[in-house]
């Protein structure tokens, strides 16, 4: 491994975390993982099991509990559930050397404000366009894609570090684009998810399976179009055809796979529906727009949540009943 080479902190050892982890370690970067403590031994007794094609890999990789780490580290990534990104600033906010550089791997659009409320440093976005799953506590196995779109959305925040940041992760066989408007790229995905993650976790199915149900494709499309309504009253000018493409390709690249929602449901998890459909919600009552299927999808999350143990009323925003939808604004192609 090449000493002069920046060391890398992943901040989540799931499923992102491991991936994008295993990848840069596989690519002779230093790197260390902030892990839960059940699988501190695994990652010292048999380091990262990565799984490519059915071809497993076994990565040395250090991992630990303490933050102390990050004192010496250039570029930190964040992969927890976007629920722990505020916890996750507070903590880590003392041990980040001035000139350290955070990288959000997460779901959702708020991230970025949620870690600049203390982290100083600068803090980059970042979108995940990969299949995978844990598949054991030190195990990940990927299933396709592998890329990443990175961008800046904080005005006035210089973004020199991100073409370096690009050029290191394409060395690490990381397939990685540089946006010129984050904001809108991840507004972009965030419908993506809104449509399609919290009806796979309610059905526990994959992708091609669930558009063959009956009625799903209508319902897909109406959750884009509250979601449409919602972005275009926060300002967003977004390109509908372009997420149509990408709603359409879902099933079609990613056949076999299950959301990340789908996947906390399955293992009885906190799922990150608040800053998904739930922010659709919250949105839409602040623009007076209707949301009711993104409502009822995230109604639905929250019901399997109580059940399992996981609900948190904190975090919950009111979904209010409306008399009519004639506060329902849609995007102005749909009018």
């Amino acid at each position: 491994m090449n000493s002069s080479l920046p060391k890398i902190v992943i901040i989540g050892a799931g499923a992102v975390g491991c991936y994008f982890g295993g990848m840069m370690a596989k690519g002779g970067y230093p790197v260390t993982f902030i892990a839960r403590e059940n699988q501190l031994d695994k990652f010292k007794d048999e380091g990262l099991q990565l799984v490519l094609a059915d071809k497993r890999e076994s990565l040395h990789v250090e991992a630990t509990s303490n933050y102390e780490t990050l004192k010496d580290c250039s570029y930190v990534f964040i992969a927890v559930k976007t629920q722990s990104t505020l916890l996750t600033a507070q903590e880590i906010a003392p041990y980040l050397k001035s000139n350290a550089v955070v990288i959000s791997l997460q779901n959702g659009i708020e991230n970025i404000s949620l870690l600049k409320q203390h982290v100083t440093q600068k803090c980059y976005a970042g979108m995940v366009y990969a299949a995978m799953a844990m598949t054991g506590l030190n195990e990940v196995t990927h299933f396709g894609g592998g890329s990443l779109v990175i961008g800046n959305t904080v005005p006035d925040q210089d973004d020199s570090r991100l073409e370096f940041l690009a050029t290191m992760l394409k060395t690490a066989k990381i397939p990685t684009k540089v946006s010129s408007s984050m904001m809108v790229d991840l507004w972009t995905k965030f419908i993506v998810n809104c449509s399609y993650n919290g009806i796979s976790a309610i059905g526990q199915i994959n992708y091609e399976s669930l558009v063959k149900s009956p009625g799903i494709l209508e319902v897909i499309h109406q959750i884009k179009l509250e979601c449409m309504a919602v972005a275009q009253a926060e300002g967003m000018q977004l390109d509908l055809g372009k997420i149509e493409e990408m709603i359409e390709g879902i099933p079609i690249n990613l056949p076999l796979q299950k959301s990340s929602t789908a996947q906390d449901i399955a293992k009885f998890k906190p799922t990150e529906i608040d800053y998904l459909n739930g922010t659709i919600v919250t949105k839409g009552q602040e623009h007076q727009i209707s949301t009711p299927m993104n409502s009822m999808i995230y109604t639905l999350i929250k019901m399997l949540e109580i059940t399992q143990g996981n609900f948190n009323p904190s975090s919950q925003p009111e979904v209010v009943h409306n008399e009519s939808d004639e506060n329902t604004t849609l995007p102005l192609e749909q009018k």
